[in-house]
């Protein structure tokens, strides 16, 4: 694991805004990705947001505990889960238990992805061939 910035003044890679590394609750105001950029809250949704424009490859994010939205890992909304259905699993999962919702969902942005997974599980989308569904 990587050393704690907690305390320390650090600028979003970004949005270029200077910042304190604090603790909220169970994570930190502030995020590092594999090249070691530090981001802040704001920096994370905009990087988000933005790689939901790149539709060639799959997106990560959360569906929210109500399963309404899609999430980032801070609770920003990114998309809206426009129709669910559920499936039973062939077998029983401990991630899932007996189903799985399947998902269509439009970002932000108005593109159409799919994914399976269930609130509060992080999900992986695949954007539909068609941009309108």
């Amino acid at each position: 694991m990587s050393e704690s910035l907690v305390g320390q003044t650090l600028t979003c890679s970004e949005t270029g805004k200077q910042f304190i590394g604090a603790v909220e609750g169970f994570s930190t105001n502030y995020a590092r990705d594999s090249a070691g950029r530090v981001y802040c809250d704001e920096g994370v949704d905009a990087s988000q947001k933005r790689e939901l424009l790149d539709r060639s490859k799959p997106f990560t994010c959360y569906v929210s505990s109500d399963g309404k939205h899609v999430t980032g890992w801070k609770g920003n909304i990114l998309g809206t889960i426009i129709y669910s259905s559920r499936v039973k699993l062939t077998r029983w999962s401990y991630v899932h238990g007996t189903y799985i919702n399947a998902y269509r969902i439009r970002d932000i942005h108005g593109g159409i992805w799919y994914g399976r997974g269930n609130p509060g599980i992080c999900i992986n989308l695949r954007a539909t061939k068609n941009k309108a569904g």
